[in-house]
């Protein structure tokens, strides 16, 4: 099973529009598991993710996007898949099949394609072992920067061949509502690139270099809590 974490605001019919290009364009619908985290005054993000047949999550209380990690790691806890992927209410599949194709790459963090930075993978597809090693999908707002950077240094990083549209404001001019503007002025507020930040990363390449050693010699290697 590929479980989708996707946390979703305000965007009911986009919510429904994403999650139904996830079912059309897989090979076994059946297997995905669809996860949406909702906020608690948003109750049409909540009814329409129950109109996908996804499983609604409502949070405590509304986090906001500098606090986007909060809803993912929760996500990922509930989540009971093979593989985790990280995806938004604006962004379509395109490739048939990449339910098969991601079940037939190696564990790691795998990189689809997409219309944003070449540079960046901002729909990761993590292996579950990744997730439980580390013990949380991402300690900061950017969670596929995250999962890239820590997937990239321990050598877990896997390009895959699967095509994603970020229906994005400010790659295709979709999706110019209070959402987008909100997720503009607030997902910026942790500093990526802190001393702290930069050192709990290194942890977790260091956890999964680790695991990597044990896999190679037929070790059982322990999962973090």
């Amino acid at each position: 099973m590929i479980s989708v974490l996707l946390p979703s605001r305000g965007r009911p019919q986009s919510l429904i529009d994403s999650i139904g290009s996830l079912r059309a364009m897989a090979d076994d619908p059946d297997r995905l598991e669809l996860l949406v985290a909702a906020d608690p005054d948003d109750p049409d993000t909540a009814a329409a993710a129950r109109a996908s047949r996804a499983h609604c999550w409502t949070a405590p209380e509304r986090y906001g996007y500098h606090r986007l990690h909060e809803y993912v790691n929760r996500l990922a806890r509930q989540a009971s898949g093979q593989w985790l992927l990280l995806w938004n209410d604006d962004a379509r599949m395109l490739t048939t099949g990449w339910d098969t194709v991601t079940e037939q790459a190696p564990p790691g963090v795998l990189w689809p394609s997409h219309n944003d930075s070449p540079l960046l993978n901002i729909f990761p597809i993590a292996h579950r072992s990744i997730i439980e090693a580390i013990g949380h999908v991402s300690l900061s707002p950017h969670c596929d920067s995250w999962l890239q950077d820590v997937a990239t240094a321990a050598g877990t990083h896997h390009r895959i061949p699967v095509g994603i549209l970020h229906d994005r404001h400010d790659l295709t001019g979709g999706h110019d509502d209070q959402t987008w503007r909100e997720a503009q002025a607030g997902y910026r507020t942790t500093d990526y690139h802190s001393p702290e930040m930069v050192a709990l990363r290194r942890r977790d390449t260091e956890v999964l270099k680790e695991r990597r050693v044990a896999s190679a010699s037929g070790i059982q290697f322990p999962l973090s809590e």
